[in-house]
């Protein structure tokens, strides 16, 4: 082998590592919708697609530890979806749900376990929901399906699972109610709306209560027109969370009496109402803690001594009266008093019409999703804008046609019972690359392609390690490498998670059916271009050039930062261990 030769072996084997592209930084030209209302990430391993961030404002002081959990939907969206992201933006897990509507998606605790959850339904059913909420274990499997009692429907708004198993939802349900005192004739129908606590292994309800009870209609803000008949409720309350805290007791909002109300968790009596007609608390702010308006996600906060919220303050027939902002309330319940401690602004200055969410991170940071608007904003614990982010174009916000409900941030370890999903195709510089992904695996740190000239036996070596970064990793094929290829998931403590695919590189089939693909057994992974890499003949003398080219290859990895120095004293027992897991049903480990 001449030093030419060598040399295009050099080239051939540097690995391309992060397939993904990055995020946009601060670009003017997303904002304009010049890349569409809604970019998308694509990918070449598989046909899912993530949300392609334009990041405007970036810190370390936020919480990188944490994944970024949210819903993208709206008539520009392909398919409304749940997506979790990481720190960098890149997709950690997507899924669609039957073609339904999700709302809601969250990491909650149950038994001591992780779950995801989220609602999926139908939410056009006058501006709320008729669905189920669903909790999803680590292995992304349906470990509940959960619906209201009473043969009602569960709401998109909220479901929170309580450390007692059980489960509150907010329900709506038609009932007729005297309408006199809004001009109507004496019975019309209105929305109702219920908290629902449910045992989750029974469905049994525990407590229910109802805002028609408690609220006259004539105390909403929200104008009746030509709502209040049959087939038209007239939506008086519009219940958007629920929280019980420690002494039992019930927190709510309500969009349209603009205010939050305090229940006794036995008798279910009103303890105290702020904001509002029936505000009860002196406000200690010149009227800034108790005028938010058309508000979300009220939430206790600070070990129940303040109380936060996503105050719209505006909604669709006034978009422009009030600004969007987050609030931290101080409330004193022996004296009655309330003041503002804190204001969540975005710099944008977006104005939030529907929808919203505000949570306190366990570092003490606030992160607030702008609902109706595609954007999301993490602040520090005083206010002080520190990340933000768009996902869709800025100047359609306030149209609706790209949003999503909630945007919450939580950390979560997900192992899918998939295998990764592999394809070998044509990269933009005219070679042949293999690319790996794998929808929901968490845990992978490192990929390790790896080849072999028979399919059975112990003879697979590897060809090439890259540490993983971003959604789908990409590794250079050249004329050296073996016939037939695969890929092993490794985690930091170099176990085996799984293993992608099974190809045949000279006939770019899928040759065993057990492995996931993403082509079928025995079909072109890419039938539109055929393409075979004649085998590099190496007389015995030159072996040693093709290990100097391999070791080569392996250091590709470091397009990604130095490997760890004991993945090198460690590939030994790769090899063997990889030898050993070469059954599927013994690869498949959490």
């Amino acid at each position: 082998m001449n030093l030419s030769s060598v040399f295009l072996f050099l080239v051939l084997a540097v690995s391309r590592c992060q397939s993904d592209e990055d995020v946009f930084h601060n670009d003017e030209h997303f904002d304009a919708a010049e890349y569409g209302v809604y970019p998308v990430q694509k990918y070449r391993s598989t046909d899912l697609v993530s949300p392609h961030l334009n990041v405007l404002q970036s810190s370390s002081e936020c919480a990188f530890d944490l994944y970024t959990f949210f819903t993208p939907r709206g008539p520009l969206t392909s398919e409304p979806n749940a997506v979790i992201l990481d720190q960098g933006g890149h997709l950690v897990w997507t899924s669609s749900w039957e073609g339904q509507q999700i709302y809601n998606l969250m990491v909650q605790e149950y038994n001591g376990e992780s779950y995801l959850t989220f609602w999926a339904g139908n939410d056009a059913v006058g501006g709320h929901g008729a669905g189920f909420y669903f909790m999803l274990d680590k292995h992304y499997k349906v470990f509940k399906k959960i619906g209201a009692a009473g043969g009602l429907d569960a709401d998109l708004h909220d479901f929170r699972l309580t450390e007692n198993g059980t489960a509150l939802m907010t329900v709506y349900q038609v009932i007729n109610k005297d309408l006199a005192e809004l001009g109507k004739p004496i019975m019309g129908e209105i929305w109702d709306c219920l908290i629902q606590e449910v045992d989750i292994e029974t469905g049994e309800l525990i407590f229910q209560w109802r805002a028609s009870d408690h609220y006259k209609v004539s105390d909403t803000f929200r104008p009746i027109d030509d709502d209040g008949v049959i087939g038209r409720a007239f939506d008086f309350f519009h219940m958007n969370s629920i929280a019980k805290d420690y002494k039992g007791n019930y927190l709510t909002s309500s969009r349209y009496m603009h205010s939050l109300t305090y229940i006794n968790g036995s008798s279910g009596e009103v303890i105290w109402i702020i904001g509002g007609k029936r505000n009860m608390f002196e406000d200690l702010s010149d009227g800034q803690a108790t005028n938010f308006a058309y508000q979300h996600d009220g939430r206790w906060s600070d070990d129940h001594t303040t109380v936060t919220m996503f105050d719209n303050g505006v909604d669709d027939p006034h978009p422009d009266i009030a600004d969007t902002r987050g609030l931290r309330l101080e409330l004193d319940e022996e004296r009655m008093t309330v003041k503002l401690v804190a204001v969540y602004k975005n710099p944008h200055n977006i104005h939030g019409i529907s929808q919203g969410s505000f949570q306190t991170l366990p570092n003490g940071n606030a992160f607030m999703g702008y609902g109706n608007t595609a954007a999301f904003t993490e602040y520090s614990h005083n206010g002080t804008v520190l990340c933000d982010a768009h996902f869709g174009a800025e100047s359609r916000f306030g149209a609706g046609e790209v949003q999503s409900y909630r945007a919450y941030k939580y950390g979560w370890h997900g192992w899918p019972t998939t295998s990764p999903n592999v394809a070998i195709l044509q990269n933009e510089d005219g070679g042949w690359s293999f690319y790996v992904s794998w929808n929901g695996a968490t845990e992978v740190n490192e990929w390790v392609l790896q080849g072999a000239d028979e399919v059975d036996g112990a003879g697979w070596v590897d060809l090439n390690r890259i540490l993983k970064v971003g959604f789908e990793t990409e590794f250079d094929i050249n004329a050296a490498y073996p016939r037939y290829m695969r890929v092993l998931a490794l985690n930091s403590n170099f176990k085996i998670l799984g293993v992608g695919g099974l190809l045949d590189l000279t006939l770019e089939k899928v040759i065993d059916p057990v492995i996931n693909s993403t082509a079928d057994p025995g079909t072109d992974i890419n039938p539109t271009q055929t393409w075979s890499l004649p085998p590099l003949r190496i007389e015995e003398g030159d072996t040693w050039w093709l290990k100097i080219m391999l070791g080569f290859c392996s250091l590709g990895g470091l397009c990604v930062g130095l490997r760890e120095a004991r993945v090198v004293w460690r590939r030994r027992r790769l090899r063997r261990s990889s030898i050993a897991f070469q059954r599927l049903d013994d690869i498949r480990l959490d």
